[in-house]
């Protein structure tokens, strides 16, 4: 699943696409130029770790997309986890 958060100019680029695989194996986060959706910078992580994303994310937005983009991948690699392991009960 994928999602851009078209933020402007409160972030490097303007905007920032989330990618996480069917499959878990990775979160993908690319920095776009909001005019021609050129790659600015891209950020792949092999793990959930909350912190390195903040921390990496800090460098080009405001705290606020920080918290929404963290949200959107902490809701979705958990709706992605459980449907993976149905006898996982939380």
């Amino acid at each position: 699943m994928t999602k851009t958060f078209k933020i402007g100019e409160y972030a490097v680029g303007g905007k920032i696409r989330v990618s996480i695989p069917k499959t878990l194996t990775n979160i993908k986060i690319d920095i776009l130029d909001y005019n021609n959706n050129t790659l600015v910078n891209q950020y792949i992580y092999y793990s959930f770790d909350r912190i390195r994303i903040e921390r990496d994310l800090f460098e080009m937005t405001s705290s606020y997309w920080i918290s929404q983009i963290t949200d959107w991948i902490t809701k979705n690699w958990k709706v992605e986890l459980y449907a993976k392991t149905p006898w996982y009960n939380v």
